[in-house]
């Protein structure tokens, strides 16, 4: 941002009248995330609104091969590192943020896979449910398939780059791994999740996920034909309104 000329008293005193409460900028609010900090160094979390020049900034070109999201998320989140927090809450704190910054309407263009009618989906983000995750970490289970115990860990902003696409979520997917029948040798599950029946490898997947809990995005929309699908409000920047 260019350096803004110092204003008189009386200029700042007209500047206050026009602005008011937002002559001192946005106010933190405390927000409670899917997993409830407890696995954070701190208790509660808090957000705020997204500014004029915090839009610049994370759109300007200088930005543009950084992930627009957690930028976003760094300068609106007090108390954590983004990429110390897990997924789950990642993505819940980004519709928070949004609902607080800009409003709760999202507006969406469906196409049917039934007829091909295009609709505009009007979805308020204030009537998302949100499920808790109060399972212990790491996550105990067993594989479906060859029936051995396994301990699993849900990735964190950091592990993102893992996350990509299948083939290096897959490649990394012992990284998740803490362990596996007892054994917690990192070349030996590396060596073990090479190996895995399809089923098991589905399963570990799915419990990394945590598709069932956090902020539930999926929506039910019933095209005018009568065809019943299911439709995800996806984050992107057009979500927060920054094109």
């Amino acid at each position: 941002m260019k350096n803004q000329p110092s204003l008189t008293p009386e200029q700042q005193k007209i500047m206050a009248s026009i602005l008011g409460d937002h002559m001192s900028g946005p106010t933190y609010v405390q927000v409670e995330v899917p997993t409830k900090c407890k696995w954070y160094a701190i208790d509660t979390l808090e957000v705020r609104p997204f500014t004029f020049e915090d839009e610049r900034d994370v759109l300007s070109p200088a930005n543009k091969n950084k992930n627009f999201l957690n930028l976003l998320l760094s300068k609106c989140v007090k108390g954590i590192d983004v990429h110390d927090l897990f997924m789950i809450d990642r993505d819940f704190l980004a519709y928070k943020i949004k609902e607080i910054s800009t409003g709760a309407e999202v507006r969406m263009e469906i196409t049917c896979e039934s007829c091909s009618k295009k609709s505009l989906l009007e979805v308020d983000l204030s009537v998302l449910k949100t499920k808790p995750f109060e399972q212990k970490l790491p996550l105990e289970a067993t594989l479906p398939h060859l029936k051995k115990s396994i301990k699993l860990m849900p990735p964190r902003v950091k592990d993102e780059d893992f996350l990509t696409n299948f083939q290096l979520l897959t490649s990394n997917l012992w990284r998740f791994i803490e362990e596996i029948d007892g054994v917690s040798d990192e070349t030996i599950i590396n060596a073990i999740v090479e190996k895995l029946p399809v089923t098991d490898v589905h399963f570990i997947l799915k419990t990394i996920g945590l598709q069932d809990f956090g902020l539930q995005t999926g929506l039910n929309y019933i095209c005018a034909c009568q065809h019943e699908t299911e439709v995800e409000v996806s984050l992107t920047e057009n979500f927060f309104g920054l094109t």
